[in-house]
């Protein structure tokens, strides 16, 4: 296929990958991002086995693991005493799957990709351009930005998160992302402030009616990833990194087990931050022309699943091998939406029923791995 240059709106973790799998099959990309910086904060995610085949395919799945953890054992405990109800073998899902699930810091995911789509093009990155809007033509389409610029390409993707500008765009009768119902906290402790408990189990999920919360470490160990997540009535703050306190995570969780408790009340000052959860309905189409949405902006994944940068991952690859095995710019979208959109659209539901039962003890859990979703070979399937 003849083409000049893709567009992609967003350089998160998902544009980023399509961006590398796009120029590893020989085409010219252009990467606008809204932030002053091209650059991720937050903190740990899971990627697993059916994420790294494509980070393999993107040559960094090996600089991934490097800088990351790779738990034995994962535990799910009993919240008020943490007794261990349930264990999945990490070395039995490497056996099963190929590859072991890794707990990742974000920042270094997102790092790996950008440095690969930087030493193959230094100036296909461009920071501050947040869009404003598009137009398309028989050729291709031209995207506007705040400060002033266009560019100009025979595509453009739409990867550009849960609150996509690019989607509100396109779909301008659609929804706007709103609360649903969760209220998230996050955190990064240092390994020796972390009590004996979580500290020997490394990786441990602790459900409870209403909330749960777990931890993983992070970067080989040094650091150990928090989370908390529970049902709210109301949620008013914008923002995912909201400054919060000790004390109003533990009163929120001080039924939990006393080394849990000990674990909220150990983060250093400054480290804890929370966020309202924001949901929104699947779209009834991916593509609008030479359009084509990737990643959250299209399926915006609540966190119960651990898949959200999974599948933003598993987008960016497909669409590059949907470009690289079509002859039109239209065929190539055509190929990428139905590859992707059922997976996409069912593992955005089903992390909303696995949230449901991460904090009701009545229903019974269904992991990614008991869903099988981490038999999918972004490599392979056919496009």
């Amino acid at each position: 296929m003849q083409i000049e240059r893709i567009v992609i709106i967003g350089a998160g973790i998902g544009g980023l990958a399509a961006a590398l799998a796009l120029q590893r099959r020989g085409f010219r990309v252009a990467v606008y991002e809204r932030g002053a910086e091209i650059r991720e904060i937050g903190a740990g995610l899971i990627v697993t086995a059916n994420a790294r085949r494509a980070l393999r395919d993107l040559g960094v799945d090996d600089a991934l693991a490097a800088a990351s953890s790779c738990v034995p054992v994962m535990y799910t405990c009993a919240y008020d005493t943490g007794r261990i109800v349930r264990e999945i073998d990490n070395g039995e899902l490497a056996r099963r799957h190929g590859l072991a699930s890794l707990q990742v810091h974000r920042a270094d995911l997102h790092e790996v990709l950008r440095a690969a789509v930087h030493a193959n093009d230094p100036v296909a990155l461009h920071a501050g351009h947040e869009f404003v809007a598009l137009e398309q033509d028989a050729a291709g389409v031209t995207l506007r930005f705040a400060n002033g610029a266009t560019a100009r390409g025979e595509v453009a993707i739409g990867a550009d998160g849960n609150a996509s500008a690019v989607r509100s765009f396109l779909f301008p009768g659609g929804e706007a992302p709103e609360f649903n119902g969760q209220v998230a906290y996050r955190a990064l402790v240092p390994m020796d402030l972390v009590p004996p408990l979580p500290r020997r189990l490394e990786m441990g999920m602790h459900p409870a009616p209403r909330r749960y919360l777990l931890h993983y470490p992070l970067r080989g160990g040094r650091l150990m990833n928090v989370i908390g997540c529970g049902q709210s009535d109301s949620w008013a703050e914008e923002g995912w990194a909201i400054p919060a306190t000790n004390e109003e995570f533990a009163a929120a969780y001080g039924d939990f087990s006393p080394e849990i408790v000990a674990l909220i009340r150990a983060i250093p000052p400054g480290e804890l931050f929370k966020w309202g959860l924001r949901d929104r309905a699947p779209l009834k189409t991916w593509v609008v022309g030479r359009v084509a949405m990737l990643g959250d902006a299209a399926h915006p994944m609540t966190p119960f699943l651990g898949q959200g940068a999974c599948i933003a991952l598993e987008d960016g690859l497909v669409l590059g091998r949907a470009f690289a095995a079509s002859s039109t710019p239209e065929e190539a979208l055509a190929r990428y939406e139905a590859a992707r959109k059922t997976r996409g659209t069912n593992v955005q539901l089903w992390s909303r029923e696995e949230g449901q039962a991460l904090q009701d003890p009545r229903i019974p859990r269904r992991t990614a791995a008991d869903r099988g979703l981490l038999d999918y070979d972004p490599a392979t399937v056919a496009v």
